[in-house]
């Protein structure tokens, strides 16, 4: 199937994010890809975790049982914990 026929399940504004889905999602089993407005690396700000319509149903949810915070997304998409600072 053609990935221009796939459906988004999820947008955020940063890659780091997107990719924990993904990675929530290939970890179950549902192929999924990302797909962003990123001509330049780093310089994107609309990242979307796209499924075949096949598996929408079942990736959104799987994202609805598996909701993480903003904080968490950070943690898992790069290992560190975020500012002590920031809000949940």
């Amino acid at each position: 199937m053609p990935k221009n026929s796939w459906i988004s399940v999820a947008t955020y504004s940063d890659r780091a994010s997107a990719e924990a889905v993904l990675g929530l999602l290939t970890a179950e089993g549902v192929p999924a890809y990302i797909k962003s407005d990123e001509h330049v690396p780093g310089l994107g700000s609309n990242f979307s975790v796209s499924v075949s319509p096949d598996e929408a149903r079942r990736a959104r949810w799987l994202l609805e049982q598996n909701a993480v915070s903003e904080t968490e997304l950070i943690r898992l998409a790069t290992g560190q914990s975020p500012d002590p600072g920031t809000q949940e």
